[in-house]
């Protein structure tokens, strides 16, 4: 039985380092104008930091200036979309005969992948999520991928290995902040992925901006990284109308959805594409 699970788990390796070079391999673009492909892990260091927050009101900005994107959440995890964005009241806008539940918004730019609880499988091994992200990033060329919270998921750390860039969002909380970094053990995709991972602070105002405040969270940040030269804040995106955000949670849309003077509050997060800045 040993030497079984021992050849079984040599098999899953295999099959995951073959899976990964097909990842890593250029992909061919069936479309008239060919863009850069980039694959975003989007994760929170704690619950409610806002990574879903951020990662959906990106995708939706980004796929409206034209660029097919596939918002997507951790596989085998019971979808936080689903029920946010009430995916049964709005199944006109599903995708029909899909392998994958799909919600199609900005003029089917945008393709959310979600899947239903009543289909949630949660078994799964590294060969499935590899398959999984060939599938997700042959959809659009900008793949968006909701980590959430669950950034110490074994599954997780084969995503940030794949991932373009990993953007690590916390908030204000800082008393939470400072006992994550000061109890926790060092995750492995922190050393590993170390260039990929763009820190971003949310819900954050012009007193958390003060240079004296910035100096004590870079600190605290650096708590991991303390043979590294210490880490740095890449983007502060600040605390939304909290009327707009309610409101657009109460009718089960994104808040760029029904507010989209709001995406100014976004732009920082919006890279330089294809030559010009979107």
């Amino acid at each position: 039985m040993e030497q079984q699970e021992f050849s079984q788990s040599i098999e899953e390796e295999r099959q995951w380092r073959l899976l990964k070079e097909k990842l890593a391999s250029p992909q061919i673009v069936d479309q008239q104008e060919s863009y850069q492909r980039k694959c975003i892990a989007v994760m929170s260091l704690y619950a409610q930091a806002g990574a879903s927050f951020l990662a959906s009101n990106l995708a939706y900005l980004w796929s409206g200036k034209g660029i097919p994107v596939t918002l997507c959440e951790l596989p085998k995890v019971s979808s936080y979309y689903y029920f946010a964005l009430d995916f049964e009241r709005r199944a006109q806008q599903r995708v029909r005969d899909s392998p994958t539940s799909l919600l199609l918004m900005q003029n089917n730019h945008l393709r959310i992948q979600i899947e239903p609880p009543a289909q949630l499988q949660h078994e799964s091994s590294q060969a499935d999520t590899a398959n999984w992200l060939l599938r997700v990033c042959k959809d659009s060329p900008i793949v968006v991928i909701d980590v959430s919270s669950y950034w110490n998921d074994i599954h997780s750390k084969q995503i940030f290995e794949h991932a373009d860039e990993i953007w690590v969002v916390f908030d204000a909380d800082l008393a939470r902040l400072t006992r994550l970094f000061l109890v926790e053990p060092i995750p492995a995709w922190w050393k590993t992925e170390r260039r990929k991972i763009k820190m971003i602070a949310n819900k954050w105002n012009s007193q958390l901006s003060r240079t004296s405040i910035m100096k004590k969270v870079e600190g605290t940040l650096s708590l991991w990284d303390q043979q590294s030269g210490g880490v740095q804040v890449t983007d502060m995106i600040p605390l939304m109308d909290g009327e707009k955000t309610a409101m657009a949670s109460a009718k089960a849309n994104l808040l760029l959805e029904l507010f989209p003077e709001e995406e100014i509050e976004f732009q920082s997060l919006i890279h330089a594409y294809k030559g010009r800045m979107l």
